[in-house]
């Protein structure tokens, strides 16, 4: 407790409950010079005193009592009062019904009649030994249970701004890649396709190219600007739909649409979620056959967090797909993609302070889900 900067507790409260005023004349006589003693002549006041007064650890009290026994007093109080060390004193006749009791009473001690009071004084301050160690033990689980919390705390903070910093590192990254090398390599697609018009294949890696370029030339903004803006989530998915059908992707796949109708405006990184969406989309329709129906929902998941999530029918992937395809250059479609789709939206979704899911869509497809903290609405 010292590490911990906590004070030692220490147990003086003693109720004394009995309705037969000498009894508890004798016994606040014998523990009044050592312990703080209240007294009570009924099960009902000793309630009363209970709930006004905080600084009582111990309860002595008699079995045989009108209106309230001793046992109905203690377990009225049971949960009120968890800590409360209970003992009570009872003739031998009552042993029995006592121990019956002792469950539903929380009974710590009884003590039978006649009592010595060399023995009560002594199951006295066992007694608020064991309240000591019982209230050193909660306030020490809770200064851990703070420590614990703060610590989450911490490392969730610098877990999020680790994940952004990485993510800012890649856009930067894609950024000189589209520079140096998308610039070099664009009079050579276009060379290459004038000579080879009517390959299916180069035509297909022409388009893949240029297509990554204007990707990285998308999010390559975030660069210079990282402000979020207020989005209509609908406009969102119409750009990011508008975009696929310009990709010649989205023509033969219908997309539906559901947002929670208390989702009415967003507050993102416009372009670059955008662009998260659409690459959600494109993968959603090369895992599809002709006509599949691809949905887009959005929701808000508890108080605190929006799912969007792409869902189609398609492929599917197995778990090994589930775990790779966020890393960089991971492609299972054929014709081979960039393998970039995924990881751009992974790095979208941490630089919100969020996280890229990927879901089996039973009984064949996948779902992908950013899920967004609550800043995004």
């Amino acid at each position: 407790m010292t590490e911990l900067n906590l004070d030692a507790p220490k147990c003086r409260g003693v109720l004394l409950v009995d309705d037969e005023f000498e009894v508890l004349a004798v016994l606040e006589a014998l523990l009044d010079d050592d312990w703080d003693v209240h007294t009570a002549q009924s099960g009902r006041a000793a309630l009363q005193i209970l709930e006004s007064s905080t600084d009582i650890q111990l309860v002595i009290t008699d079995q045989r009592m009108p209106e309230m026994t001793g046992v109905e007093f203690l377990q009225s109080v049971a949960d009120s009062h968890p800590d409360l060390y209970r003992m009570v004193l009872t003739a031998y006749s009552d042993v029995d019904p006592i121990v019956a009791a002792i469950n539903q009473g929380k009974v710590d001690q009884f003590i039978l009649k006649p009592w010595d009071p060399v023995r009560i004084r002594a199951l006295v301050e066992e007694g608020l030994a064991v309240c000591d160690r019982r209230s050193a033990m909660r306030s020490v689980v809770a200064k851990l249970k703070d420590r614990f919390q703060d610590k989450n705390a911490t490392l969730a903070s610098l877990k999020t701004e680790t994940d952004r910093a990485k993510a800012l590192a890649w856009l930067h990254s894609l950024e000189k890649l589209g520079t140096d090398v998308l610039g070099v390599l664009q009079p050579i697609l276009t060379n290459v396709q004038m000579a080879c018009p009517d390959d299916p294949s180069i035509v297909n890696a022409v388009r893949r190219m240029r297509g990554l370029g204007e990707d990285i030339r998308r999010l390559a903004a975030t660069e210079r600007n990282r402000e979020r803006t207020s989005i209509p989530p609908r406009k969102l998915v119409s750009d990011a739909v508008r975009l696929l059908v310009d990709d010649d992707l989205g023509d033969n796949h219908p997309v539906h649409v559901d947002i929670d109708p208390d989702i009415d405006t967003l507050y993102l990184l416009a372009e670059p979620s955008r662009q998260a969406v659409l690459n959600m989309l494109r993968n959603a329709v090369l895992a599809s056959s002709p006509g599949s129906p691809i949905d887009v929902r959005m929701r808000r998941e508890g108080s605190d967090m929006l799912v969007v999530e792409v869902i189609d029918t398609g492929i599917g992937m197995t778990p090994t797909d589930m775990q790779e395809a966020p890393a960089p250059f991971y492609s299972r479609f054929e014709p081979r993609g960039n393998g970039l789709g995924l990881t751009l939206v992974r790095l979208v979704a941490e630089l919100h302070g969020g996280r890229l899911a990927l879901l089996e869509n039973d009984p064949s497809g996948t779902i992908s889900q950013i899920w967004f903290p609550e800043a995004a609405l």
